[in-house]
Protein backbone atom coordinates (compact mmCIF):
# COMPACT_ATOMS: atom_id res chain seq x y z
CA UNK A 1 0.00 0.00 0.00
CA UNK A 2 1.69 3.16 -0.96
CA UNK A 3 1.99 6.36 1.16
CA UNK A 4 -1.16 7.91 -0.11
CA UNK A 5 -3.80 5.26 0.63
CA UNK A 6 -4.82 5.23 4.15
CA UNK A 7 -7.30 2.72 6.21
CA UNK A 8 -10.59 4.46 8.31
CA UNK A 9 -9.21 2.52 11.36
CA UNK A 10 -5.80 4.55 11.30
CA UNK A 11 -7.77 7.49 10.92
CA UNK A 12 -8.31 8.30 14.84
CA UNK A 13 -4.95 6.68 16.04
CA UNK A 14 -2.93 8.95 13.83
CA UNK A 15 -5.10 12.44 14.46
CA UNK A 16 -4.74 11.66 18.11
CA UNK A 17 -0.86 11.22 17.87
CA UNK A 18 -0.51 14.09 15.38
CA UNK A 19 -2.47 16.58 17.69
CA UNK A 20 -1.42 14.79 21.42
CA UNK A 21 -4.96 14.48 22.16
CA UNK A 22 -7.18 10.95 23.43
CA UNK A 23 -8.43 9.25 20.90
CA UNK A 24 -12.03 9.57 22.36
CA UNK A 25 -11.07 13.75 21.39
CA UNK A 26 -10.00 12.88 17.68
CA UNK A 27 -13.00 10.82 17.08
CA UNK A 28 -15.30 13.62 17.91
CA UNK A 29 -12.86 15.45 15.72
CA UNK A 30 -13.27 13.94 12.82
CA UNK A 31 -17.01 13.16 13.42
CA UNK A 32 -17.60 16.84 13.60
CA UNK A 33 -15.37 16.97 10.16
CA UNK A 34 -17.27 14.48 8.79
CA UNK A 35 -20.74 16.38 9.93
CA UNK A 36 -19.62 19.46 7.88
CA UNK A 37 -18.48 17.64 4.93
CA UNK A 38 -21.91 16.36 4.46
CA UNK A 39 -23.72 19.70 4.79
CA UNK A 40 -21.21 20.79 2.30
CA UNK A 41 -21.12 18.16 0.18
CA UNK A 42 -23.99 16.26 0.99
CA UNK A 43 -26.83 19.35 1.53
CA UNK A 44 -25.51 22.56 0.00
CA UNK A 45 -24.15 20.56 -3.63
CA UNK A 46 -27.06 17.94 -3.22
CA UNK A 47 -24.00 15.12 -3.53
CA UNK A 48 -24.73 12.86 -0.31
CA UNK A 49 -23.06 10.03 -2.62
CA UNK A 50 -19.65 11.95 -3.21
CA UNK A 51 -18.57 10.67 0.40
CA UNK A 52 -18.31 7.13 -2.07
CA UNK A 53 -15.52 9.04 -4.49
CA UNK A 54 -13.47 9.45 -1.40
CA UNK A 55 -14.03 6.04 0.58
CA UNK A 56 -14.12 2.73 -0.80
CA UNK A 57 -14.29 -1.13 0.37
CA UNK A 58 -11.25 -2.86 -0.29
CA UNK A 59 -9.82 -6.55 1.28
CA UNK A 60 -8.04 -7.21 4.52
CA UNK A 61 -4.20 -6.09 3.20
CA UNK A 62 -5.33 -5.41 0.22
CA UNK A 63 -6.44 -1.61 -1.20
CA UNK A 64 -7.87 -2.22 -4.65
CA UNK A 65 -11.92 -1.59 -4.35
CA UNK A 66 -13.43 -4.71 -3.98
CA UNK A 67 -15.71 -5.80 -6.98
CA UNK A 68 -18.61 -5.81 -5.07
CA UNK A 69 -20.57 -3.19 -4.89
CA UNK A 70 -20.72 -1.37 -1.46
CA UNK A 71 -22.14 1.93 -0.58
CA UNK A 72 -21.38 4.22 1.93
CA UNK A 73 -23.34 6.81 3.94
CA UNK A 74 -22.29 10.42 5.64
CA UNK A 75 -24.54 9.67 8.14
CA UNK A 76 -23.19 5.94 8.89
CA UNK A 77 -19.39 6.85 8.59
CA UNK A 78 -20.35 9.81 11.10
CA UNK A 79 -21.92 7.55 13.40
CA UNK A 80 -18.74 5.27 13.17
CA UNK A 81 -16.95 8.28 14.84
CA UNK A 82 -19.36 8.97 16.88
CA UNK A 83 -19.41 5.14 18.52
CA UNK A 84 -15.56 5.50 19.00
CA UNK A 85 -15.76 7.98 21.28
CA UNK A 86 -19.51 7.56 23.02
CA UNK A 87 -20.72 4.11 22.36
CA UNK A 88 -20.22 1.37 25.51
CA UNK A 89 -20.34 -1.55 23.12
CA UNK A 90 -16.93 -2.07 22.80
CA UNK A 91 -17.87 -4.92 19.80
CA UNK A 92 -19.57 -2.12 17.21
CA UNK A 93 -16.56 0.40 17.51
CA UNK A 94 -14.32 -1.00 14.72
CA UNK A 95 -17.17 -1.44 12.45
CA UNK A 96 -19.00 0.84 9.94
CA UNK A 97 -22.73 -0.12 8.39
CA UNK A 98 -22.89 0.48 4.66
CA UNK A 99 -25.41 -1.52 2.00
CA UNK A 100 -23.78 -4.11 -0.05
CA UNK A 101 -25.87 -4.10 -3.82
CA UNK A 102 -25.02 -7.30 -4.72
CA UNK A 103 -26.54 -9.10 -1.50
CA UNK A 104 -29.66 -5.94 -1.14
CA UNK A 105 -29.13 -5.86 2.49
CA UNK A 106 -27.00 -3.56 4.77
CA UNK A 107 -23.74 -5.43 6.87
CA UNK A 108 -21.37 -3.72 9.43
CA UNK A 109 -17.84 -3.87 7.51
CA UNK A 110 -14.40 -3.73 9.51
CA UNK A 111 -13.14 0.28 9.53
CA UNK A 112 -9.96 -1.92 8.70
CA UNK A 113 -11.46 -3.09 4.96
CA UNK A 114 -12.12 0.41 4.21
CA UNK A 115 -9.61 2.88 2.57
CA UNK A 116 -9.32 6.09 1.07
CA UNK A 117 -6.91 8.53 -0.17
CA UNK A 118 -5.11 11.36 2.04
CA UNK A 119 -4.79 13.68 -1.03
CA UNK A 120 -8.24 12.84 -2.23
CA UNK A 121 -9.49 13.45 0.77
CA UNK A 122 -7.53 17.07 1.89
CA UNK A 123 -8.63 18.01 -1.73
CA UNK A 124 -12.18 17.42 -0.86
CA UNK A 125 -11.73 18.96 2.72
CA UNK A 126 -10.73 22.29 0.92
CA UNK A 127 -13.24 21.85 -1.65
CA UNK A 128 -15.68 22.37 1.45
CA UNK A 129 -13.60 25.31 2.66
CA UNK A 130 -12.54 23.83 5.76
CA UNK A 131 -9.50 23.23 7.46
CA UNK A 132 -7.63 20.06 6.36
CA UNK A 133 -5.56 18.29 9.29
CA UNK A 134 -2.21 18.50 9.35
CA UNK A 135 -1.49 15.02 8.53
CA UNK A 136 -3.74 14.81 5.45
CA UNK A 137 -2.39 18.00 4.48
CA UNK A 138 0.88 17.14 4.64
CA UNK A 139 0.23 14.54 1.61
CA UNK A 140 -1.30 17.48 -0.54
CA UNK A 141 1.12 19.58 -0.08
CA UNK A 142 3.95 16.84 -1.04
CA UNK A 143 1.45 16.18 -4.12
CA UNK A 144 1.48 19.96 -5.19
CA UNK A 145 5.37 20.39 -4.81
CA UNK A 146 5.88 17.43 -7.25
CA UNK A 147 3.34 19.49 -9.27
CA UNK A 148 5.21 22.58 -8.81
CA UNK A 149 8.63 20.52 -9.82
CA UNK A 150 6.66 19.04 -13.34
CA UNK A 151 6.27 22.17 -14.18
CA UNK A 152 8.88 23.98 -13.89
CA UNK A 153 11.31 20.79 -15.56
CA UNK A 154 8.08 21.34 -18.43
CA UNK A 155 9.24 25.07 -18.42
CA UNK A 156 12.73 24.38 -18.67
CA UNK A 157 12.35 22.14 -21.51
CA UNK A 158 10.20 25.10 -23.36
CA UNK A 159 12.72 27.41 -22.91
CA UNK A 160 15.54 25.29 -24.06
CA UNK A 161 13.39 24.69 -27.50
CA UNK A 162 12.74 28.07 -27.61
CA UNK A 163 16.70 29.07 -27.21
CA UNK A 164 17.61 26.31 -29.73
CA UNK A 165 15.51 27.76 -32.00
CA UNK A 166 16.26 31.56 -31.87
CA UNK A 167 19.90 30.68 -31.56
CA UNK A 168 19.37 28.39 -34.78
CA UNK A 169 17.97 30.98 -36.71
CA UNK A 170 20.21 33.72 -35.75
CA UNK A 171 22.88 31.22 -36.99
CA UNK A 172 21.24 30.44 -40.14
CA UNK A 173 21.34 33.90 -41.06
CA UNK A 174 25.02 34.36 -40.61
CA UNK A 175 25.70 31.12 -42.58
CA UNK A 176 23.29 32.76 -45.86
CA UNK A 177 24.86 35.52 -45.49
CA UNK A 178 28.31 33.96 -45.99
CA UNK A 179 27.31 31.44 -48.73
CA UNK A 180 25.90 34.57 -50.90
CA UNK A 181 29.56 36.95 -50.33
CA UNK A 182 32.34 34.92 -49.01
CA UNK A 183 34.58 33.55 -51.91
CA UNK A 184 34.71 29.46 -51.49
CA UNK A 185 38.52 28.76 -51.25
CA UNK A 186 38.11 25.01 -52.20
CA UNK A 187 35.47 22.93 -53.99
CA UNK A 188 34.07 21.66 -51.20
CA UNK A 189 33.10 24.81 -49.40
CA UNK A 190 31.73 26.32 -52.69
CA UNK A 191 29.47 23.33 -52.71
CA UNK A 192 28.57 23.96 -49.43
CA UNK A 193 27.68 27.36 -50.16
CA UNK A 194 25.87 26.54 -53.14
CA UNK A 195 23.56 23.96 -51.03
CA UNK A 196 22.79 26.93 -49.01
CA UNK A 197 21.97 29.03 -51.63
CA UNK A 198 19.89 27.05 -52.97
CA UNK A 199 18.05 25.36 -49.79
CA UNK A 200 17.50 29.17 -48.60
CA UNK A 201 15.93 30.46 -51.40
CA UNK A 202 13.08 27.31 -51.09
CA UNK A 203 12.10 29.37 -48.24
CA UNK A 204 10.49 31.85 -50.61
CA UNK A 205 8.19 29.13 -52.07
CA UNK A 206 4.64 30.20 -52.62
CA UNK A 207 3.38 26.89 -52.78
CA UNK A 208 -0.21 25.87 -50.63
CA UNK A 209 1.66 22.58 -49.72
CA UNK A 210 4.78 24.02 -48.61
CA UNK A 211 6.29 23.29 -45.34
CA UNK A 212 8.00 25.57 -43.81
CA UNK A 213 9.42 24.11 -40.93
CA UNK A 214 11.01 21.01 -43.24
CA UNK A 215 12.74 23.91 -45.18
CA UNK A 216 14.09 25.88 -42.23
CA UNK A 217 15.17 22.36 -40.88
CA UNK A 218 16.97 21.13 -44.20
CA UNK A 219 18.74 24.29 -44.32
CA UNK A 220 20.02 24.34 -41.17
CA UNK A 221 21.22 20.58 -41.86
CA UNK A 222 23.29 21.95 -44.67
CA UNK A 223 24.72 25.21 -42.75
CA UNK A 224 25.44 22.63 -39.80
CA UNK A 225 23.41 24.73 -37.71
CA UNK A 226 21.86 23.01 -34.21
CA UNK A 227 18.11 23.25 -34.57
CA UNK A 228 15.14 21.33 -32.87
CA UNK A 229 15.73 17.57 -33.92
CA UNK A 230 11.85 16.92 -35.44
CA UNK A 231 9.68 18.69 -36.93
CA UNK A 232 6.87 18.53 -34.59
CA UNK A 233 9.29 20.52 -32.00
CA UNK A 234 9.91 23.58 -34.63
CA UNK A 235 5.84 23.70 -35.91
CA UNK A 236 4.97 23.90 -31.63
CA UNK A 237 6.38 27.49 -31.84
CA UNK A 238 5.78 28.60 -35.30
CA UNK A 239 2.45 27.73 -35.36
CA UNK A 240 0.33 27.87 -38.73
CA UNK A 241 2.99 29.90 -40.36
CA UNK A 242 5.07 26.81 -40.56
CA UNK A 243 3.03 24.73 -42.89
CA UNK A 244 2.01 27.50 -45.23
CA UNK A 245 3.70 29.50 -48.22
CA UNK A 246 5.97 31.95 -46.84
CA UNK A 247 4.60 34.89 -49.44
CA UNK A 248 1.21 33.96 -48.44
CA UNK A 249 -0.54 37.44 -46.66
Amino acid sequence: MNDDLMRLSDLVPTYARCYKVSSQEAAYALHELIEELYVEHGVNRQHPSSVNNIFWVGKSGDAKRTSRAYVLYFQLLSKYFYRLFDSPLESEKNLVNCYCEDDQQSKNIPASVIYFSKVALSEWIVDAGLEVPIFLSNGIAGRQAEGDDERREFQTKELNSISLILNGLISLIKEVDKAHVDQPLDDAAARRASTIRRRALKLRSSRKSFDLGLAVLSLADAAGVEMPKTQKTFRKYMGDYSSCGADKP
